[in-house]
């Protein structure tokens, strides 16, 4: 799907990172920062620029070579990866963030489980979690209910049209994921979307977790 956006356009989300994500890295350590699902690397090139060195993984290789090009006319320390999430093989104790916007939504809630487990794992002591995810408050959740689209796990939708997973999140099941980090920030809020096609409402969770 996201490979046909990304030959259309220079930078189909645009080169300003989340909001979020500057919040985020004043608290973790700087050191090596994991990008899930980083697309063209808006978040990946941002953290590059403060001091991270950058590992951006995504399954849709087109966005990961125009992020790959940036970097390297900038010198930016990214490398990039193309990877299923649910195959990657996270390292032991490597990172000191891992971040994941608007990414694992496009999982079911069981795959989510894991990849939490494994990316929990994969931090160094006081690293953090930076995640973005939508809520079920979000307009698709109705728009997907009156659709009458199947309900493959709980708050998980199959959509057959793009033949992708969508799970919705509440901040509680967000606080028992990550009920043994310390949570700094988990809020909920509605956000307008102008980074591509006509500007439209998401209401998303935003979680800054720390491993302590």
């Amino acid at each position: 799907m996201w490979e046909n956006e990304y030959r259309k356009s220079e930078f189909y989300w645009g080169l300003r990172p989340s909001e979020g994500l500057k919040e985020a890295i004043k608290y973790a350590p700087k050191g090596i920062a994991l990008d899930i699902g980083a697309g063209e690397g808006r978040n990946s090139i941002f953290l590059a620029k403060n001091g991270f060195k950058v590992e951006a993984i995504d399954k849709n290789s087109y966005g990961l070579k125009k992020c790959k090009e940036f970097a390297k006319k900038y010198n930016l320390k990214i490398s990039t990866k193309t990877r299923d999430i649910t195959k990657f093989n996270f390292p032991y104790n490597k990172y000191s963030l891992v971040i994941s916007i608007a990414t694992i939504d496009f999982l079911k809630k069981s795959e989510i489980e894991k990849i939490v487990r494994k990316t929990k794992k994969s931090l160094i002591k006081n690293g953090v979690i930076y995640f973005e995810v939508f809520s079920k408050n979000d307009p698709l959740f109705k728009k997907f209910k009156k659709l009458k689209l199947k309900l493959v796990e709980k708050d998980t939708f199959y959509v057959p049209r793009e033949k992708f997973y969508r799970h919705f999140f509440t901040k509680n099941e967000i606080k028992e994921l990550f009920k043994d980090f310390k949570i700094i920030k988990l809020k909920e809020k509605r956000i307008l979307d102008k980074s591509h096609n006509n500007p439209h409402l998401h209401n998303i969770i935003m979680l800054i977790a720390k491993n302590y």
